[in-house]
């Protein structure tokens, strides 16, 4: 079943969320708090928390905070997503703050109307984003995708809504440990976002409502309704941590809208809740994430990265594809044995009871050879997608292959492909020697030349079977 991997990092600490199965139909298998007060130790509480659970994920995400990035709502006269994307690289090359080489941004379409289309633009610093990658990657982690923690409180609210009567658009407030997320939600889409860099680690424990709350809570009313002409906060849904139960009576006051209070696990099914541990702090970004299908997602990773990724996929569908051939033809070798088996014995009965139809035994004697001979190249055959299987499995994500051609008459299969350093080559041919059926690895030639991502190693390697 595949398995979805949620990684946040905060000031002081390291969440992760780990679901199996897509949208829907997921199901939280763990969630895990780690403090840290390094990067290093992060890294370390990732690799044991996947240690003991004993999983490599399929897919990982990264979170970026919400005050980490900018958010513009733009209006374009067009409703072809191919439109939207040309125009929103125009407006981001001239209105971001900071120039567009240096931005990594995505899209999220919020409504479209009349031929117009209402697109939230998020944009972020590439540097943000590429120490995100590297935390991944410290980990020992390939990342499928970054987004942003309101995306989080979007997944975690659309199974929170299901058993609660809410008027939309809703404004769902997540107070955590050292941020607290205002996410305006309307028709399951995020329509506005804010985020305050203080949560309750910066409020204490009194038990009556933080003011600044209140003034923050007030004020993003006012930002929405300048965005958003015509609409209008129409319910308060809070959740995470601090006695905010104690809190509904005076937000209802000042705001004037019905206030609900959830905890943080309420949406989860029952066995789901005892993945969460007690922990001072709200789970609530990386159980959205990680119980959220990706593939709906806004997705603020690099290109090279994005292409990366649909490259691992690739390679992915090949394996699949390879072993399921592998399949077919020890089927169809199992069948033809069976059919031989069938043959001789009639073979053998029939030459038994008719001593004197001579050429008709000499006949089936041929058949027979026939069918061993075909049993013979099918053996072949498997033996070579079993290897190309192997080849397959062995290919890490900083090699990307280029082409595969077998030499039946050498016994040679032929690689070619290209690496980040010739040490990748070097260190990939290693793990080919590894792969079953393959007798020896041979480096035929190796270049280095300039492409758009960087300086690459392109190679062609000789793989003798024996």
């Amino acid at each position: 079943m595949a398995t979805q991997l949620v990684i946040e990092w905060t000031r002081s600490s390291v969440r992760l969320a780990l679901a199996e199965g897509r949208g829907a139909k997921s199901r939280l298998r763990a969630v895990h708090v780690e403090p840290i007060s390094a990067t290093g130790e992060g890294a370390a509480a990732v690799r044991s928390f996947l240690q003991a659970n004993r999983v490599a994920p399929e897919e990982v995400i990264g979170v970026v905070p919400r005050e980490q990035v900018l958010t513009r709502l733009v209006k374009f006269p067009t409703t072809e997503w191919a439109e939207i994307a040309q125009m929103a690289e125009l407006y981001a090359k001239a209105q971001l703050p900071y120039p567009r080489e240096q931005t990594v941004m995505d899209c999220s379409l919020l409504a479209q109307e009349s031929g117009f289309s209402t697109v939230a633009i998020v944009a972020c610093q590439r540097n943000v984003i590429d120490r995100q990658l590297a935390l991944l990657r410290e980990a020992g982690l390939s990342p499928s995708l970054v987004t942003v923690s309101s995306w989080g409180v979007l997944g975690w609210y659309q199974r929170a809504a299901r058993s609660v009567d809410i008027q939309e658009p809703c404004l769902v407030v997540n107070v955590d440990e050292t941020r607290t997320d205002l996410v305006l939600i309307g028709q399951r889409r995020i329509l506005s976002t804010r985020s305050l860099s203080q949560g309750t680690r910066d409020w204490g424990t009194a038990g009556a409502i933080p003011e600044l709350v209140a003034t923050e809570l007030e004020r993003s009313r006012a930002a929405i309704r300048k965005e958003l002409p015509g609409t209008e906060v129409r319910s308060l849904l809070v959740t995470g941590l601090g006695p905010l139960a104690e809190w509904k009576e005076e937000l209802s006051r000042r705001l004037g809208v019905p206030v609900v209070i959830i905890d943080p696990r309420e949406p989860l099914p029952l066995k789901d809740k005892t993945a969460v541990e007690s922990a001072s702090v709200s789970p609530v970004v990386v159980i959205g994430l990680a119980m959220s299908d990706i593939r709906g997602m806004l997705n603020l990773s690099p290109s090279e990265m994005r292409s990366h990724v649909s490259h691992r996929q690739q390679v992915r569908e090949l394996v699949l594809v390879s072993v399921l051939l592998a399949a077919a033809l020890g089927l169809g070798a199992t069948l033809l044995g069976l059919q031989l088996a069938r043959q001789r014995k009639v073979a053998t009965a029939v030459d038994h009871a008719l001593e004197t139809l001579g050429p008709t035994a000499k006949a089936l004697q041929e058949k027979s050879r026939s069918v061993q001979l075909v049993d013979s190249i099918l053996q072949s055959r498997r033996r070579l997608a079993a290897t190309l299987a192997g080849v397959f499995d062995q290919t890490p994500a900083t090699v990307t292959l280029e082409g595969l051609t077998f030499e039946r008459s050498r016994r040679e299969l032929s690689v070619k492909g290209q690496a980040a350093t010739t040490q990748a080559v070097l260190e990939y041919m290693k793990q080919l020697e590894r792969v079953e059926g393959v007798r020896k690895v041979e480096l035929k030639h190796s270049t280095q030349r300039l492409t758009p991502a960087g300086e690459r190693t392109s190679f062609e390697l000789v793989l003798h079977q024996p």
